[in-house]
């Protein structure tokens, strides 16, 4: 006989997908977060009931301080998501984590917002969209300390960017560099490749770098960007009736000064130095 125990059992079973971090009991569950904006100033339809579930990449440190959903609690993006479920009256936080080409292909489903540090252009509104920005973003290059890599011969080197990223198409499409440039499916693998002396120098979002290579101990260095305009954006599936409202609450996360203390809290410390203090080179 099939109990009613067993039939709850075997149903939270099915719950506890890949990827998936489960929040339990009824108090609110935002990790480390402690979330300051207004609870229910904002409405969400989700997924799951009382609880938004985000789509992510992992490892993202300073973004997402964790290498699973389940160690992961909190981070710039983590609390910004918190502050997005507080704000929309929620209790739980599930993060499910996708490789980067999944994340970027619009073909994931099962999620309420993504965030992955991620810019929105024209080619990704086409399956997805954006609220307005949360950080600026300029694109980056790192080297190993003390490498002969300028702006006047960055195009001679060898290049390694992140496949898929809006990163990868600037350097692919615009600065059009003479060797070919290497595709990493995420951050770990690309650094990995710098040290390697697989490419003389790696690029993605200025900010992104400095939190990677802060740990390097001196071995890796940021010696330069390229002003891009870009930011960073909540992404949420295509034509969904939630967009506005998670718009609304970056722009009163923006006014209310909670991006800037998230920054401050979880980004700044891990950067090493001033991202504005990085070189701005021209594009030759």
């Amino acid at each position: 006989m099939i109990t009613k125990r067993t039939l709850a059992a075997a149903l939270l079973a099915s719950l506890a997908l890949p990827g998936l971090a489960l929040a339990d009991g009824d108090a609110p569950n935002f990790g480390n977060c402690a979330p300051t904006g207004e609870a229910g100033s904002i409405s969400l339809t989700t997924v799951e009931p009382d609880t938004l579930i985000v789509a992510t990449v992992l490892p993202n440190p300073g973004w997402w301080n964790g290498t699973s959903p389940e160690e992961t609690k909190d981070g710039f993006e983590y609390c910004l998501a918190a502050e997005v479920a507080h704000r929309a009256g929620l209790k739980h936080l599930k993060l499910m984590n996708l490789a980067w080409d999944q994340f970027i292909g619009g073909a994931a489903t099962g999620y309420d917002i993504a965030m992955a540090s991620a810019s929105a252009t024209d080619k990704r509104r086409e399956v997805f969209d954006f609220s307005q920005n949360y950080f600026a973003a300029n694109l980056g290059v790192a080297t190993k300390a003390g490498a002969d890599v300028t702006a006047a011969n960055l195009k001679d080197k060898r290049i390694g960017v992140l496949q898929g990223n809006l990163g990868a198409d600037w350097v692919i499409n615009t600065l059009k560099p003479n060797a070919e440039v290497g595709q990493y499916q995420g951050q770990p693998e690309m650094i990995a490749a710098l040290m390697a002396d697989q490419v003389d120098a790696i690029m993605t979002d200025t900010t992104l770098l400095l939190t990677a290579t802060s740990g390097t101990n001196g071995a890796l260095e940021v010696v330069g960007q390229f002003e891009t305009n870009w930011g960073v954006n909540v992404i949420t599936p295509k034509g969904s009736a939630n967009t506005p409202a998670v718009d609304a609450a970056v722009g009163a996360m923006n006014a209310d000064g909670t991006l800037a203390k998230l920054s401050a809290a979880y980004l700044t410390p891990l950067f090493g130095k001033d991202p504005n203090a990085i070189p701005v080179w021209p594009l030759n």
